[in-house]
């Protein structure tokens, strides 16, 4: 039986392949991606039952005037590299951190990084940071011998250098080339001489000591260690102290004191004995200088960049406190201890650091309520990284891992591959493990790193730490924030 029905007509397959290149063609003009100039034969044919008209030809008219990206797109890379199990390792307690770019600024790893954490002895960079700011890297600290109206009488006139030595003349000391109270006492000596006729005796019968820098009851804060002078962690802060105040010059953790003025008082006096002064007894006062008296005598400090680079590679806190108390001074704070936040901070403001995400009350960080985010840590080492100025120190007076300072005995074991590839801080108090600092990878991209363990923590955490600053060291370049 034949159908009544006209069938379709049937089309070509070039017909339906000019057919659906024109229609894709039309879409591509509608949406605006191009433009064509189209010149065709058209015929009536019938597509699936439906009349259409199919483009037998498609001729682009002018290729030149196709619009085209202003410049090519770069290619992306994804970074592939995590560390996050390591950051996961128990022995960390509560890990925070960050890793940044120090070219870019970019963050590539956070864990935490806007939260305040007490960062135990990381907190030195802060204070060498406002040092050299702020006192400038040859700044030095002078400790004076004055006369007074009596003439067998002169004054002692601290100047806040922690390490004024009372080491005899060639035995050794921690500071290292650090002036001496010999040499003070000689040039005291020689100044009183002056004028007598030969063979005058010298006889010097009172000290006073003046040691009134900043306030002498105000040498002690209430959050440190009770046993933190005993086991030779720190000294009192005065204005006038011999060796850190340690018993032993030549041991960074000799026993202190508990009065670090009357002691250099008495070394003092014994030097001036040594130096020629015929007095069998001298008596020793506390009062203040006359500002315009006459200079008999005075030493110098080693200079300021010399300071900060002993003090950030032995953790030294007695030089951490002494340094924040003259940035105090220079920034007319009068080297209060309330005052060290404001003073640190402060100074460190221009750089574009945000205050409010550190509240310092030392300078060591022996106090566990200073309170400063891995991302402000952050920030200040990537100032460092990229400074021309006074900060650009800080770098190169950070130990190195597995080579000196406070790292000459970290990094071992599988972390040994980033020896001598790591500059960073130590920090180390109750219930905080910290390592912040510097790291070339392996690809040779530099990184800045800030890292914190928190909670229950011991000295396994000093390893996982390594492990972490490890990882950031393979990954390079390829780190990612998963």
């Amino acid at each position: 039986m034949t159908s009544s029905a006209t069938p379709p007509k049937r089309v070509s397959k070039k017909a339906l392949i000019v057919t659906i290149s024109g229609v894709l063609a039309g879409l591509l003009a509608i949406s605006g991606a191009f433009s064509v100039g189209l010149w065709a034969q058209a015929s009536e044919v019938t597509l699936l039952g439906v009349e259409t008209t199919a483009v037998e030809d498609l001729t682009l008219q002018d290729a030149s005037v196709r619009p085209a990206p202003s410049a090519a797109s770069a290619a992306r890379r994804i970074p592939t590299c995590s560390i996050n199990d390591l950051a996961l390792d128990p022995a960390l307690g509560s890990f925070s951190g960050i890793v940044l770019d120090p070219i870019s600024g970019e963050v590539v790893f956070s864990r935490l990084g806007e939260v305040g954490i007490a960062p135990a002895s990381v907190m030195k960079v802060i204070t060498a940071s406002a040092a050299l700011t702020t006192l400038g890297p040859d700044a030095t600290f002078t400790t004076s011998v004055v006369a007074s109206p009596d003439a067998e009488t002169v004054v002692l006139v601290g100047g806040g250098d922690s390490t004024l030595s009372a080491r005899a003349p060639g035995a050794e000391s921690v500071y290292v080339g650090s002036p001496t109270l010999a040499d003070l006492a000689e040039q005291t000596i020689a100044s009183w001489s002056e004028g007598l006729e030969e063979g005058t005796k010298v006889a010097i019968t009172e000290l006073v000591v003046d040691a009134s820098l900043w306030d002498p009851e105000d040498s002690w804060d209430s959050t440190w260690s009770t046993n933190a002078k005993s086991s030779g962690f720190i000294s009192e802060v005065t204005a006038l102290q011999v060796d850190g105040d340690r018993r032993d010059p030549a041991v960074a953790l000799s026993p202190r004191t508990n009065d670090p003025v009357a002691r250099a008082a008495s070394a003092f006096v014994s030097a001036l004995r040594a130096a020629g002064n015929t007095s069998r007894f001298v008596n020793i006062s506390y009062g203040i200088a006359d500002p315009d008296a006459r200079v008999l005598a005075s030493v110098e400090s080693r200079p300021v960049s010399e300071l900060v680079t002993y003090m950030l590679k032995e953790s030294d806190n007695a030089l951490a406190e002494m340094l924040a108390r003259h940035v105090s001074l220079a920034t007319g704070l009068e080297g209060i201890s309330e005052s060290i936040g404001q003073a640190l901070t402060g100074s460190l403001a221009p750089y574009g650091l945000d205050s409010e995400l550190a509240t310092i009350r030392d300078g060591s960080g022996l106090s566990p309520e200073n309170l400063v985010t891995p991302w402000y840590v952050g920030q200040l080492l990537v100032e460092a990284y990229r400074s021309e100025t006074e900060l650009s120190l800080i770098p190169d007076a950070l130990p190195l891992a597995g080579v000196d300072g406070s790292l000459d005995d970290r990094f071992t074991g599988a972390n040994a591959i980033a020896q001598a590839q790591v500059r960073a801080k130590t920090g180390s108090i109750t219930g905080v493990r910290s390592l912040a600092g510097f790291v070339t990878g392996e690809d040779g991209a530099d990184l800045v790193f800030a890292f914190f363990a928190v909670g229950d923590v011991g000295d396994a955490a000093k390893m996982a730490i390594d492990s972490v600053v490890t990882g950031v060291y393979s990954c390079g370049s390829n780190l990612a924030d998963f």
